[in-house]
């Protein structure tokens, strides 16, 4: 499908306009001008064998059905991830700015996270944009929960020690709060996903997010005028509820059932001028 969209420069949507009534008692008019963008959503999903044998075997310690499609569920929900992470953490797409002192073990002292956001939030802000949300690795949080300027920014000082105290996610929302009528909102990426070979008896487990940026901006949903970065676009004829719909069906010649998951949809930046990416120079 295609969608209209209208761009700041060219839709004029912070250009000053004269607004002074003329002395023949005309108002001056003004345009808007809009592009279209596409979308092409993706028939995608997995499926698991549920042999009736090996149902019966297991019957006595759990149905084999409802874990096959826990399993299916989970690994499509994984690849979703995957695929929404690749997208807000692409340089390509948003802007980004350096951290002002590069995010390492031994920079703990010095490390300006709440520079590094608000200097973040101008960048989205000065664009007519809100921002609402702050999307962090989890092994970045981690470290920035051990930095000496953060505490300080969060809980102060007391004579010449900082107030020390464990730094939680709505900390950092309640403190970089700054639009009265919709909360930030701080999303940790704590999820990993394992790279090694199928068959390997030891796992190789990678973070979907990596550790090397942090996004800031609006997201949003609903219809698409009102506003944030992006959607997930799904094609309801074919997925009529949610974004995965779960099915069954019976093989017959090999005695099984058939669990399967999947969706039609597609992950879709709509606004880059909603998001702004910290590039940690992690190490």
């Amino acid at each position: 499908g295609r969608y209209p969209v209208i761009k700041t420069a060219k839709g004029g949507l912070m250009r000053r306009e004269q607004t002074r009534r003329g002395s023949s008692g005309a108002y001056n008019e003004t345009t808007q001008e809009h592009v279209w963008d596409t979308y092409d959503c993706q028939d995608r999903g997995l499926e698991q064998r549920v042999d009736d044998t090996k149902a019966e075997e297991m019957a006595d310690f759990f149905q084999l059905e409802r874990l096959a499609a826990a399993n299916v569920t989970k690994k499509c929900k994984l690849d979703f991830e995957i695929a929404a992470a690749a997208k807000i953490q692409d340089e390509g797409t948003f802007t980004k700015q350096e951290a002002t002192v590069a995010y390492t073990e031994g920079n703990k002292t010095t490390i300006d996270f709440p520079q590094d956001v608000q200097g973040a939030v101008e960048e989205v802000t000065g664009r007519g944009e809100r921002v609402n949300t702050i999307i962090i690795p989890h092994q970045v949080f981690n470290r920035l929960t051990r930095t000496t300027l953060l505490q300080e920014y969060l809980y102060g000082t007391l004579g010449n020690s900082i107030k020390k105290r464990m730094i939680s996610p709505k900390d950092l929302a309640d403190a970089f709060n700054l639009d009265a009528t919709e909360e930030i909102q701080v999303i940790l990426g704590r999820a990993k996903y394992d790279t090694a070979a199928k068959g390997r008896s030891t796992p190789s487990l990678t973070s979907i997010w990596a550790n090397t940026h942090i996004w800031v901006g609006h997201v949003c949903g609903g219809e698409f005028d009102a506003g944030g970065a992006g959607r997930t676009l799904v094609w309801n004829a074919d997925v009529p509820s949610g974004l995965f719909a779960t099915e069954t069906y019976r093989d017959e010649k090999r005695r099984s059932d058939m669990v399967r998951v999947r969706t039609n949809s597609v992950e879709k930046v709509v606004n880059e001028n909603c998001g702004h990416l910290i590039k940690t120079n992690w190490a």
